[in-house]
């Protein structure tokens, strides 16, 4: 049997242990003689420093047909051994799985590709779902935080801490010893120019030679030399060379560099849409159904500005609190589109919901059969989404590279939410919209993609099971 299945064949056995993977290179069925280490990533249900130790011992205890070592710190480090094979073993539970994957999309989402798991693939128990374009610039191991390191000599690592019987990770720098000079090198600038590949493709799938060439040639414009170098180093970490000079980390600087410019230059490819909830009128406080038909203030807020950002473009509603809401924030010209209009609740607005209740027991009859009725006099969900569809074409007539915010209210927002993130339309009343919260999405031809904060993506499904 592979060594790869041999470990996490071993590890599955631990009652706690709910997944076992072999990721990384390993995974794309490279030869287990040309690969730098094996990467093998665990979850627990809970996890404390019993379990972790119990998972190392199995992994110790067990013979195989190699010498292991095993390296449980998290990040890019590599160990060295010309005698055994380095495991980086990496054991979450399925909390700070979540939290990976939150912070660190663009290494979850490659470990998701792997077909080499025991127990719950990855993807099942918490996916990354797509690749977004702030993650290049919000979460861990972007390019910048790269450059950082770089820098300074060092890499950054976590590792466990037990407390207590408290877990917790502590980040620390380790100086790039010759061969992590290679490695973390190769590492940044490979995996830099794959997760842009999936990202432009919106797939989970690694480029080809050719096609990374390609990508890798536009992104540092066609420097030759930069190109030549990058395949000397590759070579060299197939062919595990254990000391690289130091002329490898201007390699680094000058691909880092030309990276963060070539992301700037797809962000001009792109209209940037901010949705964001008008600010709180009287009403909202008393908890009614507040459409159309109502029309209050918003009431005085002390801050002046919300943000420092001058949008390209505001889109406001009809409705005289979205309109006011506009002066929370600055923009190039100001437009009025009744498509972001909030539901039409018809002779429901102004109601409670105790009072629609006693006076309109059928609606909520028919919510509880997940069918969806229109508002006596008024709208159901699927004519905001008609409206929603119809603004969407609408946008078609703003240049790429423009910022536009739109300041809509919480029905439409939560259908419009429920659209691009592909969540049932039937559940969009569980999503919470707070005042002045923005959203954030991309748009380039008639495709929107989600561009929100990973955490307010995670609140927004957790909503869901409320």
């Amino acid at each position: 049997m592979k060594i790869g299945e041999s470990i996490i064949n071993e590890i599955i056995k631990e009652k706690d242990v709910i997944s076992a993977s072999v990721v990384g290179s390993y995974s794309d069925n490279k030869n287990i003689e040309k690969i730098g280490d094996l990467d093998i990533v665990v979850i627990c249900k809970k996890l404390s420093k019993k379990i972790f130790l119990k998972i190392l011992r199995r992994v110790k205890n067990k013979k195989y047909n190699y010498n292991i070592m095993i390296n449980s710190t998290f990040g890019p480090m590599k160990i060295s051994s010309d005698k055994s094979l380095p495991v980086h073993l990496m054991i979450y539970d399925i909390n700070s799985h979540i939290d990976h994957v939150i912070k660190s999309p663009f290494t979850c989402y490659d470990w998701e590709r792997s077909k080499i798991y025991r127990g719950k693939p990855l993807r099942k128990i918490f996916s990354v779902n797509q690749l977004q374009l702030n993650d290049f610039t919000n979460t861990r191991r972007t390019s910048k935080e790269y450059l950082k390191d770089v820098k300074k000599g060092k890499i950054s690592i976590r590792e466990y801490k037990f407390k207590n019987n408290k877990i917790y990770l502590k980040k620390k720098y380790v100086p790039i010893d010759p061969r992590n000079r290679g490695e973390f090198v190769y590492h940044i600038i490979n995996f830099l120019v794959i997760n842009l590949y999936k990202f432009i493709n919106q797939k989970n799938i690694k480029p080809n030679k050719k096609k990374f060439e390609t990508l890798f040639f536009k992104i540092i414009n066609k420097n030759k030399k930069i190109l030549k170098k990058f395949k000397i180093l590759k070579s060299n970490k197939e062919n595990k060379k254990l000391v690289y000079d130091k002329d490898v980390i201007n390699l680094a600087l000058n691909f880092l560099n030309r990276f963060n410019n070539y992301i700037e230059k797809i962000k001009s490819e792109y209209l940037e849409l901010n949705f964001v909830r008008h600010a709180r009128t009287s009403l909202n406080k008393k908890k009614k159904f507040l459409g159309i038909r109502s029309n209050p203030k918003i009431i005085k807020l002390t801050r002046k500005k919300i943000n420092n950002i001058k949008y390209n473009y505001i889109i406001t509603s009809t409705l005289l609190r979205s309109k006011m809401t506009k002066s929370l924030f600055r923009a190039s010209k100001y437009l009025v589109n009744n498509l972001v209009n909030e539901i039409d609740y018809g002779i429901v607005d102004g109601l409670t919901i105790k009072q629609t209740k006693n006076k309109y027991p059928y609606l909520f009859k028919k919510w509880k059969k997940k069918i969806d009725v229109k508002f006596p006099e008024g709208e159901n969900t699927n004519n905001v989404k008609k409206r929603a569809i119809k603004f969407i074409k609408f946008l078609r007539k703003f240049e790429n590279g423009s910022k536009i915010l739109i300041i809509s209210h919480s029905y439409f927002l939560r259908v419009f939410l429920s659209m691009i993130l592909k969540i049932d339309l039937y559940k969009a009343f569980n999503i919470k919209i707070d005042h002045l919260k923005i959203f954030q999405f991309i748009k380039k031809g008639d495709k929107i993609y989600s561009n929100l904060n990973r955490l307010d993506q995670q609140n927004i499904f957790n909503q869901l099971h409320d």
